[in-house]
Order: structure tokens, then C-alpha cells, then sequence
């Protein structure tokens, strides 16, 4: 009967190892391939909305702008993300400096316009970070002599908006603990059982 009881008590300690490496790898994992959706809403009563996905790809992070409702085909329509700031403060004519330009979005005829652009040695949890205000801006049509124009649709990078703040590697690395933990009280249990028999 001790036998038994032993044999199961190393397949237990074998079975929680074995859940805290699968844990901490999809941990890992979750953290090196992040993606994150924010919608950009209008500014300026511009009518023009759309989505920015970013998405960590090999060596950096894929932004990806899918824009509604532009007001004219053929414009091309700069936009960035600017740091230190909100789209709040943007709309209130207090812009922040652009640090990382995105790629020239065109609207078509049916009033949509996308880009793609990779932007290297960055992942999204940089991006998304609590290090620093971030917003994504699209600019209206740039006229000559004009300097930059004002921004039409803003997002706002909150810190991990898709987890709650919460990041999935903490939320993952703290079940794995809570597991192991429930399993060494039963490792224990059951060689105190086995001693009294």
C-alpha cells in the first residue's frame, strides 16, 4: 500500500512540473505574439472612423490602418503615432510630437483606405506600455505651405486595453502557481496518509 502511494506521489510531482513548463512556455508565447485592435474614432467632426490592428511579427510589429467614411478619393492622408500625449489633447489643439510614421493611407472611391507598415526592433507591449501616452493620428489632405494638418481620426494606445491591464504571461504564470501549489498540498497529504498506514 505505501508502495502505491509513493509511486503516485512521484507522478504527481512529475505531473506538476510538467504543468508549470507547459505554462510558463504559453506564457512566454503570449508574450512574444501579442496582438491589439483599437478603434479610431473622429476628430474634428470629420465623419472618418476606422481600425488600427498591431500585431508582433519577426522583428517588430505589424500596424495595420483600415479607414471609413474618407471624404475624398484620391487624398492621400498622412498619419503617425505621436507620444506624450492623447487624442483628447489633440482635439484640444495640444498635439504631441510624432515619434514612429505610419504609411501614406489613400481613399478610395468608396471612401475606404488602408496601409500597412512594419515597424522594426518594437513589439506591441512596447507600444501599448505604461511607459508613455501613445495615440495613433490620421491627418487630413496636406495643403501646400499649410504645415501638418490636423489630425481627422485619433486612438488612443491605452496600456493592454484588450487584457483588462492585465498581462497574459502574469495571469498564466500566476495559475501555474496557484496549481502547483494545490498539488504539493496534495503531494503532502498523501505521504503523511502513507506514513500513518
Amino acid at each position: 500500500m505505501y508502495r502505491a502511494i509513493r509511486l503516485s506521489g512521484t507522478a504527481l510531482a512529475v505531473t506538476m512540473f510538467a504543468a508549470l513548463a507547459v505554462a510558463l512556455s504559453a506564457g512566454a508565447g503570449a508574450q512574444e505574439d501579442q496582438t491589439m485592435k483599437v478603434d479610431l474614432t473622429q476628430s474634428r467632426d470629420s465623419g472618418v472612423s476606422g481600425t488600427a490592428r498591431f500585431e508582433d511579427v519577426k522583428g517588430g510589429v505589424e500596424v495595420t490602418l483600415e479607414m471609413r467614411d474618407l471624404p475624398e478619393p484620391g487624398i492621400k492622408h498622412i498619419n503617425h503615432i505621436h507620444a506624450g500625449g492623447t487624442c483628447d489633447d489633440d482635439r484640444d489643439g495640444r498635439t504631441a510630437p510624432v515619434t514612429i510614421p505610419l504609411k501614406t493611407i489613400t481613399a478610395q472611391k468608396d471612401g475606404t483606405g488602408s496601409a500597412t507598415t512594419i515597424i522594426k526592433d518594437v513589439s506591441v507591449a512596447d507600444l501599448f506600455g505604461e511607459d508613455k501616452e501613445r495615440f495613433v493620428l490620421l491627418h487630413a489632405e496636406a495643403e501646400k505651405g499649410a504645415g501638418v494638418p490636423p489630425g481627422i481620426a485619433c486612438a488612443d494606445l491605452d496600456p493592454l486595453a484588450d487584457t483588462g491591464g492585465l498581462r497574459p504571461a502574469s495571469v498564466l504564470l500566476a495559475g501555474a502557481i496557484s496549481v502547483l501549489g494545490v498539488a504539493a498540498g496534495l503531494f503532502v497529504l498523501q505521504r503523511r496518509i502513507g506514513a500513518v498506514k
